[in-house]
């Protein structure tokens, strides 16, 4: 292979970085350190990190280094740099789940997650930024500040893991670990320009205490789509310690899902759900990436899974779940005076919930995954856009002038998959006319994340579009 200018480290690929550690051409210290590098030269400008432990990450490159020289890295992902989002706990990192509510000790230990990517020899370079116990699209609140998208700082990264996504846009580090839900892996994914996947529920065992149960995904949020299935591999598979869901015994290999051929796959594409209005860049956007995957081979038909908005439902649930958050925690007058006005709300409004809400809500989830059931009986994959609209103005909680109320008002398209647990991921694909990233979003059967994986690593490798090289104000 040709020699790697060790320059370009801050913005190769895992693969990339694994085949020069392989090589001896690059070591793990030398990555990590270009990512602290990169995390010196641009989070100031766009707020994605909560806290950065360099000595620890070194401390676990140097670690990683010396299993490349003997030739035995622990996994695929041996060395490569990650970071975790601030809703994950992480040993050594105070859980501060983006609140005045958080803990502000050091945690004594990791979630699951963290631990096996540690297993696999992944250096963590410290936590991303998150709305208050993630309970927004969005990633700005009076504890955090406010996390700018990488592509015009004047405009929102999305949420709730916008740290996350703004830190893979300008590869602070490869590997990031977020979680969703609602959306909140994919509509920052959509918003700065990078890929993202909500696996099916299970493939990642959910081991920490949640009123959202089910809905809860942990995934990656990444810049290329085999990166996110190399993580996947790393994460997956039946625990012990699962309070929710059960993983399949059999994990696939979901990077070598990445290269599979997707002529004759199955895509429905949708261009809305219940009528929700889409702004004509996206749709224009993802009228062109259907047209490109069936001159890839895929047997692209519109088609619509036929469901009424289960916006009421989504947010009964969440309400509900919010508030038994909350209530873990017990705020005083003082704390709660320190939150999120719209948090609060949120949670108040959770309080008043029966105990027959929340039943008739998850009714509505019950049958919407029946709905998806039968879709999925004719179609591999459903297509549609991953969100609407791009980025907005930064710091509000809905477009300016669009008299929206909720978050969830402008983002129709995904808290759906949430619902029902199946896998969706999003993929760039292409930009609007301020330069603005769109998303669009595949989403697959249950525990056939391949396919969704397939089709979006076809799209991104015959349609690449540019990363961001720096923030732009």
């Amino acid at each position: 292979m040709d020699v790697i200018d060790k320059t370009d480290l801050g913005e190769m690929s895992a693969t990339e970085l694994t085949r020069a550690y392989a090589a001896k051409e690059a070591s793990p210290v030398e990555a990590v350190q270009a990512a602290l590098d990169r995390i010196e030269r641009f989070d100031g400008d766009v707020n994605a990190f909560v806290y950065v432990v360099a000595e620890e990450a070194l401390s676990e490159a140097r670690a990683s280094e010396a299993r490349w020289a003997k030739g035995e890295p622990l996994s695929p992902i041996d060395g490569v740099p990650a970071t975790i989002k601030e809703l994950t706990r992480v040993k050594g990192i105070p859980f501060r789940k983006g609140s005045v509510l958080g803990e502000k000790d050091p945690s004594p230990t990791d979630l699951e997650i963290v631990t096996k990517l540690r297993q696999a020899g992944t250096p963590i370079l410290g936590t991303t930024a998150s709305p208050e116990f993630g309970w927004k699209g969005l990633t700005h609140g009076p504890e955090g500040g406010n996390t700018l998208n990488p592509w015009n700082t004047a405009r929102a990264s999305g949420g709730s893991s916008g740290g996350a996504a703004v830190a893979a846009a300008l590869n602070m580090g490869v590997l990031h670990e977020g979680s969703d839900g609602a959306g909140s892996i994919r509509i920052p994914s959509s918003f700065c320009g990078v890929f993202g996947i909500k696996p099916t529920f299970g493939w990642v065992p959910s081991t920490a205490p949640t009123g959202l149960f089910e809905l809860a995904h942990r995934g990656p949020l990444t810049r290329t789509v085999e990166d996110s299935g190399l993580f996947l591999n790393a994460v997956s598979g039946p625990s012990v310690n699962a309070l929710y869901g059960r993983s399949p015994k059999d994990v696939p290999d979901f990077a070598a899902a990445t290269r599979r051929s997707i002529k004759g796959m199955r895509i429905a594409y949708a261009r809305t759900l219940d009528g929700a209005p889409v702004a004509p860049a996206v749709a224009e956007a993802v009228d062109r990436a259907a047209r490109a995957m069936a001159d890839l081979g895929a047997i692209v038909e519109e088609a619509d899974p036929g469901f009424a908005s289960p916006q009421q439902a989504l947010l009964d649930l969440w309400y509900a779940a919010q508030a038994w958050a909350v209530e873990q925690v017990n705020p005083s007058p003082e704390q709660i005076a320190r939150m999120d006005p719209g948090f609060v709300s949120i949670t108040e409004q959770g309080r008043l919930l029966s105990a027959r809400d929340f039943i008739a809500a998850d009714q509505v989830r019950a049958q919407l995954k029946v709905t998806m059931a039968k879709f999925h009986e004719r179609y591999d994959a459903l297509m549609l856009p991953t969100m609407p609209l791009t980025a907005f103005e930064a710091g509000v909680d809905v477009p300016p002038g669009s008299g929206m109320t909720e978050w969830t008002d402008w983002s129709p398209f995904t808290y759906p998959f949430n619902m029902t647990e199946q896998p969706a991921v999003s993929v760039n694909c292409g930009f609007d006319a301020d330069g603005l990233p769109i998303g669009l979003q595949f989403v697959g059967r249950w525990f056939e994340d391949e396919v969704v994986l397939a089709l979006a690593a076809a799209y991104q490798s015959a349609h690449p579009t540019p990363f961001v090289s720096a923030p732009r104000s």
